[in-house]
C-alpha cells in the first residue's frame, strides 16, 4: 500500500520529509519484527537507545519512521526516506495504522473490550465459555492466555502492542471467529495499542489504587479506563453498546464522565438505578444463587430470574450478572445462557480452590494483587464463615509501593493469621517489602509471621490450617514463575499447595 493512502485515512499524521508514493508494508514499533517496507515506530519516551534502535530499522530494510515531535532532531532520522509525525500521541497513530494496514479485523467480528482495576480476566473468561457453550466461534485475549476456540496460545501482556494485536485479530477473523472478548488494560488504553479498534461493547467494571508506578494519578489512571468509552463512540459498528458497574468505586464517576461527554452511544447500567441489576446472594462451597432483574425494553416491568452458578464468592455473583447483561445484548439465546452459568470452568489463578485431599478444608488461590482485590477475596471467604482464615501474601518488587501497608491493614481486619512473603521481589529486597507491608499492621498487632521464601511459607501455612478452614493464598494466581533478581524460576502456587496437602495428608 503507498504511503499516500495512510496519509488520507489517517489525518493525523504529518508527512516532514520524503515522498508519498513509497510502497508500506505494515507497522512495528519492535525493530527486530521489521521488514523491509514496513514502517518503524520510534517509542516517545526517551533512551539512549533510540539512535541505535533507527539504524536497525534502516538496516532491516525500513524507510519510513513514526517519531514525536520531540524527537525529530535525533541523529539517524537523515537515513530514513521519510519521516511521519504524529499530531496526536505516537502510540495512537501507530495503533491507527495498524489497523487500517491490516483490514480493520475488529469491524468484522464482534470485539467485547472489558476495562476495569478488577475482574476483566474473570469477566472476558466467563463470557468466552458462555459465547462458546451457545455455539458461537469465539476468541479470548487477556492477562493468563490468548485462546482461539479450543487452541491457547501463551500471553504475553493484558493488552498486547498495536501491531501483534492487530494481526492476531487478523487472524482469528481467518479462522472464523465471530467473537472475540478482550481484557482493556489502562496501559493498553493509554500508550494506545487498542486505537483505531472497531468495538461491539465497552465494559468498565471498577477502579481502585492499582498501577501507580505508572500512573501519575488517580485521576490519569481513571481517564485512561474512560478512553474505552471514546472508543466505543468512535466505532462505526452497528448495535453498540456499554455496560458500567454502578455500584463499585469509581462506579458513579465514570457515569457522570460519561454523561458530560455526551456520548451517542447506548450505555447501560448494572445496580440498584440501572437496566440490570441483582439481589438475594446466598453462598456456599458448592456455588452461588442469586435473583437477577433486567428492565424489560418499551415495558414498564422488570424481570427477574433465578441464577445458579458453580462458581464462588460475592465477586463471581457480580462476574456472572455483568456477563448476563452483556450476553443479553449481544442476543445470545436468553434461557441457555442462565442454563450454562450454572457450570463454568474456573478461571485460572481466580478464587482457585484447592481442597484437602478428604476435603476437610481447602486453600484458595487468587491473583488478588491490591488492596481491593485482596479485600475482596477475603470478604468472599468470611461470608462463606469457615472455622478458620489464613492470608498468605506479598507484594511485587518495583511496582507500587503505597499498597503495601494498606494490604496489610485488610489482611489484619479479615484473617485470623497472616503469613507475609515473598511475590516476585524482582531487584527489591524482599525482606524490605515485607518490611513495607508489616508496617501497616496496628501497633501490637501479633497474628502474623513472616517468612521470605515462598514455598515455605506455603508449608508453614497448610500446617497450621485447621479442619473447616481456608488457606488464602494471594498474589501470584495464574502465574507459573517467580521472579528474583532479574531471574524467572518456575514457581506454581496450585502445585506448591497440592504437594503440601499431600505431605501432610501423609
Amino acid at each position: 500500500m503507498k504511503l499516500s493512502e495512510i496519509l488520507k485515512r489517517i489525518p493525523d499524521l504529518k508527512q516532514i520529509k520524503g515522498e508519498n508514493s513509497l510502497e508500506v508494508d505494515y507497522i512495528w514499533g519492535d525493530s527486530r519484527k521489521l521488514k523491509p517496507n514496513d514502517i518503524f515506530v520510534l517509542p516517545e519516551d526517551t533512551n539512549e537507545n533510540q539512535e541505535l534502535f533507527l539504524k536497525m530499522a534502516v538496516d532491516l530494510g525500513s524507510k519510513v519512521v513514526l517519531v514525536s515531535k520531540r524527537n525529530l532532531k535525533l541523529k539517524g532520522l537523515e537515513l530514513f526516506s521519510a519521516i511521519l509525525e504524529s499530531e496526536d500521541s505516537v502510540g495512537e497513530a501507530h495503533g491507527k495504522i495498524a489497523c487500517f494496514l491490516a483490514g480493520n479485523p475488529a469491524k468484522k467480528m464482534k470485539l467485547v473490550a472489558i476495562t476495569g482495576t478488577n475482574g476483566k480476566t474473570s469477566l472476558t473468561f466467563i463470557l468466552f465459555h458462555l459465547a462458546r457453550k451457545v455455539g458461537k466461534n469465539a476468541a479470548l485475549i487477556g492477562t493468563v492466555q490468548i485462546q482461539i476456540m479450543d487452541r491457547v496460545l501463551e500471553s504475553g501482556y493484558t493488552t498486547p502492542d498495536a501491531s501483534s494485536l492487530n494481526l492476531l485479530l487478523k487472524q482469528m477473523l481467518e479462522e472464523g471467529i465471530e467473537y472475540v472478548f478482550m481484557e482493556m488494560s489502562s496501559h493498553g488504553l493509554k500508550l494506545g495499542r487498542v486505537a483505531g479498534l472497531e468495538i461491539t461493547c465497552a465494559g468498565f467494571t471498577n477502579l481502585t489504587q492499582d498501577h501507580l508506578d505508572f500512573h501519575p494519578s488517580m485521576e490519569d489512571y481513571f481517564e485512561s479506563k474512560f478512553k474505552i468509552f471514546q472508543l466505543l463512540e468512535q466505532s462505526s459498528v452497528k448495535n453498540k453498546f456499554g455496560l458500567v458497574a454502578g455500584d463499585v468505586s469509581y462506579g458513579n464517576t465514570m457515569i457522570k464522565r460519561i454523561a458530560e461527554a455526551k456520548l451517542k452511544s447506548p450505555i447501560y447500567i448494572l445496580g440498584k438505578s440501572g437496566e440490570f441489576n441483582y439481589t438475594n446472594t446466598k453462598l456456599s462451597l458448592l456455588g452461588s444463587e442469586y435473583r437477577f432483574h433486567k428492565k424489560a425494553k418499551n415495558l414498564p416491568f422488570v424481570e427477574v430470574r433465578s441464577i445458579k452458578t458453580n462458581l464462588l464468592g460475592n465477586f463471581n455473583v457480580f462476574n456472572t450478572s455483568f456477563a448476563l447483561a452483556i450476553a443479553y445484548e449481544l442476543g445470545f439465546p436468553w434461557e441457555e445462557v442462565i442454563s450454562c452459568l450454572e457450570n463454568i470452568p474456573t478461571v485460572p489463578g481466580r478464587f482457585q480452590v484447592v481442597p484437602f485431599p478428604d476435603k476437610s478444608r481447602i486453600a484458595v488461590v487468587d491473583y488478588a494483587h491490591t488492596p481491593d482485590a485482596l479485600e475482596n477475596i477475603l470478604k468472599s471467604c468470611v461470608e462463606i464463615v469457615p472455622k478458620q482464615i489464613i492470608c498468605l501474601f506479598g507484594c511485587g518488587g518495583d511496582r507500587d509501593r503505597t499498597k503495601r501497608p494498606q494490604m496489610a491493614r485488610i489482611a489484619e481486619n479479615l484473617a485470623d493469621l497472616v503469613i507475609l512473603t515473598s511475590d516476585n521481589p524482582r531487584t527489591e529486597s524482599s525482606e524490605a517489602i515485607l518490611d513495607e507491608i508489616e508496617s501497616g499492621f496496628s501497633r501490637g498487632f501479633q497474628r502474623y509471621e513472616k517468612i521470605t521464601d515462598r514455598r515455605v511459607a506455603i508449608q508453614r501455612a497448610v500446617g497450621l490450617l485447621e479442619r473447616d478452614g481456608i488457606l488464602v493464598v494471594a498474589g501470584k494466581g495464574h502465574e507459573t514463575y517467580q521472579i528474583i533478581g532479574k531471574e524467572k524460576t518456575k514457581f506454581v502456587d496450585f502445585e506448591e499447595i497440592e504437594n503440601a496437602f499431600q505431605n501432610l495428608g501423609l
